[in-house]
Protein backbone atom coordinates (compact mmCIF):
# COMPACT_ATOMS: atom_id res chain seq x y z
CA UNK A 1 0.00 0.00 0.00
CA UNK A 2 2.53 2.59 0.59
CA UNK A 3 4.14 1.84 -2.65
CA UNK A 4 1.45 2.19 -4.27
CA UNK A 5 0.95 5.55 -2.57
CA UNK A 6 4.45 6.61 -3.56
CA UNK A 7 3.86 5.49 -6.99
CA UNK A 8 0.60 7.84 -7.16
CA UNK A 9 2.55 10.96 -5.58
CA UNK A 10 5.78 10.24 -8.87
CA UNK A 11 3.11 10.13 -11.06
CA UNK A 12 1.02 13.48 -9.99
CA UNK A 13 4.05 14.89 -9.27
CA UNK A 14 6.88 15.83 -11.92
CA UNK A 15 9.73 14.75 -10.84
CA UNK A 16 12.56 15.93 -13.14
CA UNK A 17 15.47 13.39 -12.43
CA UNK A 18 18.84 14.46 -10.95
CA UNK A 19 22.17 14.01 -12.87
CA UNK A 20 23.86 14.10 -8.85
CA UNK A 21 24.27 10.57 -7.39
CA UNK A 22 24.03 12.18 -4.07
CA UNK A 23 20.92 14.01 -4.45
CA UNK A 24 19.35 10.98 -5.90
CA UNK A 25 20.61 8.59 -2.99
CA UNK A 26 19.58 11.32 -0.84
CA UNK A 27 16.00 11.05 -2.46
CA UNK A 28 15.89 7.03 -1.53
CA UNK A 29 17.03 7.18 1.73
CA UNK A 30 14.29 10.10 2.75
CA UNK A 31 11.71 7.97 0.80
CA UNK A 32 12.30 5.14 2.87
CA UNK A 33 12.45 7.20 6.04
CA UNK A 34 9.19 8.31 5.34
CA UNK A 35 7.58 4.85 4.23
CA UNK A 36 9.04 3.54 7.67
CA UNK A 37 7.18 6.58 9.35
CA UNK A 38 3.86 6.07 8.08
CA UNK A 39 2.82 2.88 9.97
CA UNK A 40 3.85 4.70 13.39
CA UNK A 41 1.85 7.26 12.47
CA UNK A 42 -0.97 5.66 11.53
CA UNK A 43 -0.78 3.68 15.15
CA UNK A 44 -0.50 6.86 17.15
CA UNK A 45 -3.88 8.15 15.07
CA UNK A 46 -5.72 4.59 15.88
CA UNK A 47 -4.76 5.35 19.16
CA UNK A 48 -6.05 8.95 19.46
CA UNK A 49 -9.11 7.40 17.92
CA UNK A 50 -9.64 4.75 20.61
CA UNK A 51 -8.32 6.91 23.77
CA UNK A 52 -9.50 10.38 22.38
CA UNK A 53 -11.64 11.26 25.88
CA UNK A 54 -8.73 10.28 28.01
CA UNK A 55 -5.76 12.16 25.92
CA UNK A 56 -7.99 15.59 26.12
CA UNK A 57 -7.79 15.02 29.49
CA UNK A 58 -4.24 14.91 29.19
CA UNK A 59 -2.96 17.35 32.52
CA UNK A 60 -0.25 19.56 30.12
CA UNK A 61 1.28 22.17 31.87
CA UNK A 62 3.01 25.39 30.50
CA UNK A 63 6.48 25.36 30.67
CA UNK A 64 6.41 21.36 31.32
CA UNK A 65 8.89 19.72 29.00
CA UNK A 66 8.11 15.97 27.47
CA UNK A 67 9.50 13.83 25.33
CA UNK A 68 7.54 14.16 22.05
CA UNK A 69 7.67 12.05 19.01
CA UNK A 70 7.27 14.25 15.71
CA UNK A 71 8.66 11.10 13.25
CA UNK A 72 9.91 12.10 9.91
CA UNK A 73 10.48 15.57 8.87
CA UNK A 74 10.54 17.54 5.25
CA UNK A 75 13.04 19.89 4.56
CA UNK A 76 14.70 21.33 8.04
CA UNK A 77 11.94 20.39 10.29
CA UNK A 78 12.63 18.98 13.76
CA UNK A 79 11.95 15.54 13.94
CA UNK A 80 12.56 11.97 15.83
CA UNK A 81 11.82 11.83 19.33
CA UNK A 82 13.12 14.73 21.20
CA UNK A 83 12.10 16.69 24.18
CA UNK A 84 9.83 19.92 23.97
CA UNK A 85 8.96 22.71 26.29
CA UNK A 86 5.05 23.19 26.11
CA UNK A 87 4.64 26.66 25.37
CA UNK A 88 0.51 26.91 24.72
CA UNK A 89 -1.35 28.11 27.92
CA UNK A 90 -3.38 26.25 30.30
CA UNK A 91 -6.72 27.10 29.25
CA UNK A 92 -5.95 25.90 26.03
CA UNK A 93 -3.80 22.92 27.14
CA UNK A 94 -6.73 21.98 29.54
CA UNK A 95 -9.74 22.07 26.50
CA UNK A 96 -7.84 21.23 23.84
CA UNK A 97 -6.08 17.92 22.24
CA UNK A 98 -3.04 19.78 20.76
CA UNK A 99 -0.75 21.68 22.61
CA UNK A 100 1.99 24.55 21.41
CA UNK A 101 5.75 23.40 21.94
CA UNK A 102 9.23 24.44 21.18
CA UNK A 103 11.41 21.72 20.55
CA UNK A 104 14.72 21.39 21.91
CA UNK A 105 18.14 20.41 20.36
CA UNK A 106 21.21 19.42 21.56
CA UNK A 107 23.20 21.36 19.22
CA UNK A 108 23.94 24.88 20.76
CA UNK A 109 24.99 27.40 18.19
CA UNK A 110 26.78 29.97 20.45
CA UNK A 111 28.07 33.99 19.71
CA UNK A 112 31.61 34.15 19.05
CA UNK A 113 33.94 36.89 19.19
CA UNK A 114 34.64 37.06 15.34
CA UNK A 115 38.37 37.96 15.72
CA UNK A 116 39.17 34.72 17.73
CA UNK A 117 36.22 32.47 16.85
CA UNK A 118 35.86 32.23 20.99
CA UNK A 119 32.33 31.64 22.52
CA UNK A 120 30.80 35.07 23.85
CA UNK A 121 30.01 34.33 27.82
CA UNK A 122 27.62 35.45 29.87
CA UNK A 123 28.87 36.61 33.67
CA UNK A 124 27.88 33.43 34.94
CA UNK A 125 30.33 31.77 31.88
CA UNK A 126 27.67 30.23 30.22
CA UNK A 127 27.66 30.40 25.87
CA UNK A 128 24.96 32.94 24.12
CA UNK A 129 23.44 32.16 21.71
CA UNK A 130 24.25 33.18 18.12
CA UNK A 131 20.27 33.31 17.34
CA UNK A 132 17.85 35.50 18.81
CA UNK A 133 15.25 33.30 18.12
CA UNK A 134 17.18 30.17 20.41
CA UNK A 135 17.32 30.49 24.56
CA UNK A 136 19.77 28.35 26.60
CA UNK A 137 18.61 25.29 29.11
CA UNK A 138 21.54 24.04 31.13
CA UNK A 139 21.33 20.64 32.10
CA UNK A 140 23.64 21.91 35.08
CA UNK A 141 20.12 23.90 36.66
CA UNK A 142 17.65 21.13 34.75
CA UNK A 143 18.98 17.89 35.74
CA UNK A 144 16.27 15.70 34.01
CA UNK A 145 18.07 17.23 30.20
CA UNK A 146 20.45 15.04 28.99
CA UNK A 147 22.43 17.90 27.46
CA UNK A 148 22.10 21.56 27.67
CA UNK A 149 19.63 22.46 24.91
CA UNK A 150 19.01 24.84 22.62
CA UNK A 151 14.90 26.02 22.78
CA UNK A 152 14.25 26.89 18.71
CA UNK A 153 11.21 29.12 19.03
CA UNK A 154 11.44 29.61 15.58
CA UNK A 155 10.15 25.55 15.19
CA UNK A 156 7.21 26.18 17.57
CA UNK A 157 4.83 23.76 16.27
CA UNK A 158 0.93 22.88 17.40
CA UNK A 159 1.45 18.64 18.22
CA UNK A 160 -1.51 16.19 19.37
CA UNK A 161 -0.86 15.47 22.93
CA UNK A 162 -1.06 11.82 21.65
CA UNK A 163 2.77 12.38 20.35
CA UNK A 164 3.70 13.67 24.11
CA UNK A 165 5.30 10.86 25.84
CA UNK A 166 7.86 11.24 29.13
CA UNK A 167 6.87 14.36 31.65
CA UNK A 168 10.60 15.33 32.42
CA UNK A 169 10.20 17.88 34.26
CA UNK A 170 9.26 22.16 34.28
CA UNK A 171 10.88 25.45 33.59
CA UNK A 172 11.02 28.08 36.08
CA UNK A 173 9.23 31.27 35.58
CA UNK A 174 12.04 32.98 34.87
CA UNK A 175 12.81 30.54 32.10
CA UNK A 176 9.34 30.73 30.92
CA UNK A 177 9.27 34.15 30.66
CA UNK A 178 12.89 34.77 29.07
CA UNK A 179 11.91 31.93 26.52
CA UNK A 180 8.58 34.03 25.94
CA UNK A 181 10.43 36.97 24.81
CA UNK A 182 12.21 34.49 22.37
CA UNK A 183 8.49 33.37 21.03
CA UNK A 184 7.45 37.19 20.58
CA UNK A 185 10.34 38.12 18.90
CA UNK A 186 9.93 34.34 16.46
CA UNK A 187 6.27 35.55 15.97
CA UNK A 188 7.35 39.70 15.31
CA UNK A 189 5.10 40.51 18.24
Amino acid sequence: MNREREQEYRESTPQPKSRNPRIEQAKRLKTKQLTDWFPVKIEMAHYWIEHEKTQMKRNMTRGAVHFCHFGENIGCEQNEERPVVIVSNNTVNSTSGNVLVVPLTKNLKVRTVPKTGEAVLTKDGKPIPRFQSHYFLFKSKYDFLAFDSAAKTEETTSVSKVRLKEHLGNLDEEDINRLENRLKWSFGI
